[in-house]
């Protein structure tokens, strides 16, 4: 059965549309065409509609296009000219994306330039893919509920980055893939050179389109945590001597017509402190080496001949920088172009010490041979800022020049050995800790010329200098997520997890749709006794909440956790041998997943403590494992199971260093096998009781497993159950705080399972059924009205009449201080 396409294409010209819609209509068996304008008043053409939109890449225009569409699949094609597809091109997109299970497919296409076909290949998307210019050609297939979910999620009225919104968010949540075939041939209009298209962001033209392009990116660092906080440490520049404050550092190779220009503009510097110039010259043969031999008695030139022969222009930066003259500052100067006057140098050094930053970075101007300027002229990339430069720097290609860097941070990073990208992956690591500096006036000619290596580059250069730098982008990704240890890593980065997570919202529309329509959940924040609680309200959760669990009604339903039971969509990742991992479709906070187990048993957490550990070596370390029990908010109690979510969700893992400070100890246990209590001092497994919350806690803090499962057994010995009850009222958390080889354990005992309230015969009825979350500082509440009508005091009662009464807890913890004397 075929799936079905809702194409919407550009409408400005009659005679290229109507040869697009004939392309398109022979190629698949489409069900809806749809034309967008921003010029026509028509209705119609060719019996199409034709929908009026302000630009092609809008907030607007792309909520109509979700509007329009209920198609299994959305074709964008993005230019006015006409398209050409080649054979079954759409059948190979849709194929992809069922196979692939992504949420965009995008392929290699032909182009006509100049009345000349060639073929234009693009390059895989990766994490580090996040340029907004990056090439996917103009024709891509996205999965529609994903591009809805994500048109869903723009909250801002952009008019240029809606696009660029739409594919980065679809990233996050699958997987966009590159079809390696050439499947449609498009006119190319743009006949610039690649060195004349190289500055377009910083055009100032463009800076409208830039803000926006910014504003998108840094909310999908946020997303994926990988934003980085305005950087502010401090370098002591003193803290290693230096005989030379700044050497200017040109790597060479055949430049025997500018080299010479290159050294008198060092030469000519005007400087208050003591510099030199050294010149790497890597295996000239053009005369190079004997123009640089003229100045061999001056003695501020150093000439470097490397035996190596597979030095790049970072290997040579490399060898200079780690010669003993190169001074406290290397400043850049490449070997076809001119500082613009006398006092760069001097400029650059006093903008180190003024800005106190470790790496610098200038301004250029643009020129032919003769210095004449070239468009666009000046190069001060101004959309640069203090605050978030560095996170900006991972969006465009470029940071600018001249660039300088403070010596011994410069050796301690280490340059690449390549002849492209190297300053790019300098700038990028320097920002980890450190501020980049910037200088707006013009210190630097650049010289476009028929030598000069950027000027035209062939398709297959540009695309390998962009798979590299996104390369770059990607290490750094990875590396920031990693070091911002604060910002807890989302579970769709997590490995293998993240293909799970990716696989099943690619799967289930229902799955995707729940847990993006929690950005747009309604909360308020109520203050019950010392603490700000979140009520949410949260309609999908009607079901758990109302839930049925006497042993008459679990008898009558089918178990929903079972394999066999669970909707066709939802599939299963293995944690270990007893227990699987599922997305919940019915979440209350994002990456919200449930970890049934395999065999259909019933709800008793003791025989799975010790699993617990074997399924943190699979999930997220910024993961909370919760357990409802079967008598205080379990829906499913004949089936065993615990639910996952980011620890940063819950309040009450956000309070617990606070609540932990006035905690007693009440037992501490290191032997397992007799269970003989031992000194406060060396135990590594303590039990403590926690009475500064709404209700009493217990929390076991432990760096054995076997340790917290004797632990957890003696504990639920000394709570009450009734008589038919095989489990004392609980709900848990279990976490790993920052020290990850300790694990928390904290165990809310409850009384009953629902408040009085939650009854229709209450005298204000609420429809509030506290699970372990809601414990924890989240209410849920299913019905609209409850939402608005819940107080704190509402809040405060219910948590102190489900939870254990303080005086019960007392008596407990009293009699377990009494056995351990």
């Amino acid at each position: 059965m075929y799936k079905t396409i809702a194409c919407f294409i550009p409408f400005e010209n009659e005679t290229a549309t109507r040869k697009t819609i004939v392309e398109i209509k022979q190629n698949y068996p489409i069900k809806a065409i749809y034309l967008l304008s921003t010029t026509s008043t028509k209705t119609e053409f060719e019996g199409f509609p034709v929908i009026q939109i302000d630009s092609y890449h809008s907030t607007q225009t792309f909520r109509k296009i979700s509007l329009y569409t209920d198609a299994d699949y959305i074709l964008l094609y993005t230019k006015i000219s006409p398209l050409e597809l080649g054979y079954k091109a759409l059948h190979r997109m849709v194929n992809q994306l069922v196979d692939n299970q992504c949420s965009m497919v995008y392929s290699d296409y032909n182009e006509v330039k100049n009345n000349k076909l060639s073929q234009h290949p693009t390059i895989d998307y990766q994490l580090g893919s996040v340029r907004d210019d990056f090439d996917f050609g103009s024709l891509l297939m996205f999965h529609s509920p994903c591009f809805k979910a994500a048109v869903s999620q723009i909250k801002d009225n952009y008019k240029y980055a809606a696009l660029y919104a739409v594919r980065l968010f679809v990233s996050r949540i699958s997987r966009i893939q590159h079809i390696k075939e050439y499947l449609y041939t498009e006119i190319e209009d743009d006949l610039r050179l690649s060195g004349e298209k190289q500055f377009d962001y910083v055009n100032p033209r463009n800076r409208e389109v830039q803000i926006e392009m910014e504003k998108v990116f840094t909310d999908h660092l946020k997303e994926i945590g990988a934003y980085l906080p305005p950087r502010t440490q401090k370098v002591n520049f003193r803290q290693v001597a230096f005989e030379t404050e700044a050497s200017v550092i040109i790597p060479v190779k055949n430049r025997a017509k500018t080299i010479q220009d290159a050294i008198e503009s060092v030469l000519s510097q005007k400087t208050d402190f003591p510099f030199n110039l050294i010149i790497v010259d890597n295996h000239s043969t053009d005369g190079t080496t004997q123009v640089i031999e003229k100045y061999k008695s001056n003695s501020k030139v150093i000439h470097i001949c490397p035996e190596r022969t597979d030095l790049g222009i970072g290997g040579c930066w490399d060898v200079a920088v780690n010669h003993p003259a190169c001074g406290r500052f290397a400043v850049q100067l490449d070997s076809d172009d001119l500082y613009s006057g006398p006092h760069t140098l001097q400029t650059i050094v006093d903008g180190f010490y003024k800005q106190k930053c470790a790496m610098l970075i200038g301004s250029y101007t643009i020129t032919d041979f003769q210095l004449n300027p070239l468009p666009p002229g000046i190069i001060d990339h101004k959309e640069w800022t203090d605050e978030n430069g560095h996170n900006n720097a991972l969006r465009i290609n470029g940071l600018g020049a001249p660039r300088a860097f403070f010596t011994p941070l410069l050796r301690e990073i280490g340059i690449p050995n390549v002849s492209y990208g190297e300053d790019y992956a300098l700038g990028l690591a320097f920002s980890h800790n450190y501020k980049i500096g910037r200088i707006y006036k013009s210190l630097y000619l650049c010289r476009r010329w028929e030598g000069n290596s950027d000027a035209s580059l062939d398709i297959e250069k540009t695309n390998r200098n962009n798979q590299y730098k996104d390369s770059l982008r990607t290490h750094e990704l990875l590396a920031r997520m990693k070091k911002e240890k604060e910002i807890p890593r989302p579970f769709y980065y997590q490995e293998e997890v993240d293909d799970f997570i990716k696989k099943q919202f690619s799967l289930w529309e229902l799955a995707m749709h729940n847990h993006l329509m929690l950005n747009n959940a309604q909360i308020k924040i109520l203050q019950a006794g010392r603490f700000p609680f979140i009520a949410q309200f949260n309609p999908a959760r009607i079901g758990s909440t109302n839930a049925k669990t006497d042993p008459e009604s679990i008898l009558k339903r089918k178990c929903f956790l079972c394999t066999e039971n669970q909707p066709t969509e939802q599939i299963r990742m293995s944690l270990s041998k007893k227990l699987n991992l599922c997305v919940n479709p019915y979440p209350i906070l994002p990456g919200h997943v449930t970890i049934p187990s395999k065999k259909h048993q019933r709800q008793d957490l003791l025989p799975h403590v010790k699993e617990v550990a074997k399924i943190y070596d699979k999930l997220p370390a910024s993961y909370a494992v919760f357990y409802n029990g079967p008598y205080c908010g379990a829906s499913a109690p004949d089936h065993f199971h615990m639910q996952g979510v980011p620890k940063k969700y819950i309040p009450l893992i956000n309070w617990y260093e606070q609540l932990r400070k006035e905690a007693k100890p009440i037992a501490q246990f290191t032997a397992i096998e007799n269970c003989t209590p031992n000194e406060l001092d060396i135990s590594e497994t303590k039990l403590f009781y926690i009475k500064n919350y709404l209700c009493p806690l217990f929390v076991i803090e432990s760096n054995q497993w076997e340790d917290m499962e004797y632990m957890t057994k003696y504990l639920f010995n000394h709570l009450n159950k009734g008589d038919e009850e095989w489990e004392p009222k609980v709900n848990i958390f279990i976490w790993k705080p920052k020290e990850l080889s300790q694990t928390n354990l904290l165990i809310i005992p409850r009384s009953k399972h629902r408040p009085d309230c939650f009854y229709p015969d209450s005298e204000k009825q609420l429809s509030v059924s506290p699970g372990a979350l809601d414990m924890a500082g989240i209410i849920v509440t299913p019905n609209p009205d409850n939402f608005q009508d819940i107080t704190s005091t509402d809040i405060e009662n219910i948590i102190k009449e489900v939870g254990l009464p303080f005086e019960t807890a007392d008596e407990i913890a009293q009699n377990i201080i009494n056995e351990n004397l």
